[in-house]
């Protein structure tokens, strides 16, 4: 019986007797008996140099890959085995609930609208094609082959776990606000059982003594061509848009400042009397009751549909998923048939201008439109990744990611249609030239644009009621995914935590509904959009170039592309490994011309433009900062662990881990035999080894 030298403890032994070796936790154990020519004097050839115990054990190398048992059996204590969906529609259905919600209907019109419409479309639609679908099934894909959260997935390439970390830092920075936009889609519901829509008239007492300004409000006729106004500015509101600032928002009673200065305006000095808002740091005004208990409604939903984990979400999603689809095409039908409508669509497809400002050529426009893209499709906020890991291992995830990814386009192309085609009929009926003179932006171009139009069908109440669940419903998909991405964290990283699930999801409920209370203030919209703008916004693309250069360019496209293959059991298309690899080219290029030419965010509204103060971009820096400083920070945590740990070395930070593989345990051995990856240092040494050959070429 041979016996075995052990550098390490016998029992973290794994051996393979085949080739008279054995491998543990990073050291050999070798039969004792004569070496010949690197093999077994049983004649045994073996591939792989000696090394003696004593060497690994001073120097504590790691073995190649290929060094991995094999053949040892699975351990007898398994790890608990991971949910999955009930079934394949299960995924399929969140996934639409994700990528489709209140963003197409509400956000993806908005910026189309104050990005000049048609090249808005164009940028949005070429980004989606190279850049938002390769993307897309990339994280599905991700999540899927290993079983794991966003942050534990990093076992993969221990130097980007920061990466899953700031993922679910953005995702729980969107969802303190997110729900902010559901809570107002409940007030719209709850108004509209009335004897009629509150918002087809100026009335002088709405709710609570609240009423529109009678020097300034209008109501829509289908007859009105010309409006007047009693102002002296001759500014005028229809009743629509001041029910919504005034009745919803309580923005009138916010704290303005009028400041007079010169402010740079599109890269042109204007003197002037300029308002700011937020300007008395902490001074927010008054917390709106109402608008509050639809928030702490629509969080108290969100907790009873999320708190038993995917199992109950995935039946909720078949009727939330299903339904607003049957509303917005209905919208679609009637948009499309409004006088005018034609105007508005043009304006929505049809660029009007090539170059200069709001045009394709603006670097603004396709920041956005990039923004807006991660936004929709959820890329590069920890989401894709969650749903993907609760698959079977075998889902042809390949189809979902394109079949979703392209829903989702479609979804926000029929927003876009219909809002655009009530857009071009307000227009009409105003008698205004510019389809950008009908009303400002913001969250509120879904909230008063659609009311306006839904007004006038019969029954309006109706129409309304059904229109703003829809509304709810597609957000609330959309919280799920946010707040599932970070539990997902906490039952990876602390598989206990399971079992006090509701609780949990209690604890994070709760203090999300606390975190948001300042966004249903007075001055909540001015919060609204600073979270929104930073947090929801330039953060992601930060991460997703991040991400993707983790895992293409340190991990490696081709061992990326192995692991898919051996799962879907097909061939990466070389066209997808290029985009793949120039995709963090392609977003750096856009966010670094867009910081050069960056304008801090301001607020449109009737009454002109309205700023903010210094701190408060500093604010919104913060808010990108506590996203993208989780990566160097945990970076560094891993490289200071990997340096101090006596069983790996400095470099493996930058190399999958022994345990990184399919996350289903029946894939795992057959896996560790067809697959063999390169390593980072593999790699590099053969680009050096390749200049070196060719400098000596090129003196010879």
């Amino acid at each position: 019986m041979p016996s075995w030298n052990f550098s390490k403890n016998s029992h973290d032994l794994e051996h393979h007797e085949a080739n008279g070796q054995g491998y543990y936790n990073g050291g050999y154990a070798t039969y004792d008996g004569e070496v010949q020519n690197g093999g077994l004097s049983n004649g045994k050839k073996n591939t792989h140099p000696y090394v003696p115990t004593s060497y690994n054990y001073h120097n504590n190398a790691r073995p190649s890959s290929e060094s991995v048992d094999l053949g040892s059996d699975v351990p007898e204590e398994e790890e608990e085995e991971r949910e999955h969906w009930g079934s394949q529609w299960e995924f399929i259905l969140s996934c639409i609930g994700s990528c489709v919600g209140i963003g197409n209907v509400w956000r993806f019109p908005t910026l189309a609208y104050e990005n000049g419409g048609g090249s808005f479309f164009i940028a949005y639609f070429i980004l989606l094609i190279i850049i938002g679908k390769p993307m897309y099934y990339m994280e599905l894909a991700l999540g899927q082959f290993a079983q794991r959260g966003p942050v534990s997935v990093w076992k993969l390439n221990p130097i980007g776990v920061g990466i899953g970390i700031g993922q679910c830092v953005v995702s729980l920075i969107v969802a303190i606000y997110y729900n902010v936009v559901i809570s107002y889609c409940l007030y719209y519901i709850f108004a509209s059982f009335q004897a009629e829509v509150p918002w087809a008239k100026c009335s002088e007492d709405w709710f609570q003594g609240i009423g529109a300004d009678p020097l300034r409000c209008y109501e829509r006729s289908a007859n009105a061509t010309n409006i007047t106004c009693l102002a002296e500015d001759g500014i005028c509101e229809t009743s629509a848009e001041q029910f919504y600032r005034r009745a919803v928002l309580g923005v009138h009673l916010s704290v303005l400042k009028d400041v007079n200065e010169t402010r740079e305006i599109n890269g042109t000095l204007v003197d002037g009397t300029f308002t700011y808002a937020l300007t008395e740091p902490g001074n927010i005004g008054v917390i709106k009751w109402d608008i509050t208990l639809c928030l702490l409604l629509a969080w108290i939903i969100v907790f009873s549909c999320i708190a038993k984990g995917i199992k109950t979400t995935g039946k909720v999603v078949y009727f939330t998923a299903t339904f607003p689809y049957v509303i917005l095409i209905a919208l679609l039908c009637y948009g499309c048939t409004l006088p005018g409508a034609y105007d508005g669509i043009q304006a929505f497809f049809v660029p009007k201008a090539w170059t200069g400002k709001k045009s394709i050529a603006d670097p603004e426009v396709w920041r956005k439109a990039a923004e807006q893209m991660f936004y929709s499709l959820g890329i590069s906020w920890g989401g894709l990744v969650m749903f993907g890991s609760y698959n079977k291992f075998d889902h042809k995830v390949h189809i979902t990611a394109t079949a979703i990814s392209s829903l989702d386009f479609a979804t926000s192309i029929i927003s876009g249609v219909v809002i655009f085609s009530i857009l071009g009929q307000l227009k009409l009926e105003a008698g205004l030239d510019d389809i950008a003179d009908v009303v400002k932006g913001g969250t509120g171009l879904a909230f008063i644009a659609y009311p306006d139009a839904l007004s006038r069908l019969v029954v309006p109440q109706l129409w309304s009621v059904l229109f703003f669940i829809m509304l709810f419903l597609l957000g609330l998909d959309s919280e799920f995914v946010l707040l599932e991405t970070v539990l997902t964290v906490f039952y990876d990283s602390f598989p206990k935590s399971k079992n006090y699930k509701p609780l949990l999801v209690f604890i994070i409920c709760a203090s999300c509904f606390l975190m948001s209370l300042p966004c249903v203030s007075n001055a909540g919209p001015f919060v609204f959009q600073i979270m929104d703008d930073y947090g929801g916004g330039m953060s992601v693309l930060w991460i997703a170039i991040l991400e993707i250069v983790a895992i293409m360019w340190i991990y490696g496209v081709n061992n990326f592309a192995a692991d898919l293959d051996y799962m879907l059991k097909l061939k990466t298309s070389i066209v997808l490994k290029i985009l793949w690899v120039i995709i963090p080219l392609l977003l750096g290029l856009i966010l670094g011309v867009s910081l050069y030419a960056f304008e801090a965010p301001h607020a449109e509204s009737s009454l002109g433009s309205i700023y903010y103060p210094d701190y408060v971009g500093g604010i919104g820096n913060f808010l990108i900062v506590i996203v993208v400083a989780q990566v160097p920070f945990w970076g560094l945590v891993m490289m200071i662990f990997y340096y101090f740990s006596p069983s790996r070395r400095l470099q493996d930070v930058f190399e999958p881990t022994p345990d990184w593989g399919p996350g289903d345990s029946k894939y795992v051995k057959d896996y560790k035999i067809s697959n063999r990856h390169d390593s980072l240092s593999s790699r590099c040494s053969r680009i050096v080894s390749g200049v070196s050959q060719f400098l000596r070429c090129r003196k010879r």
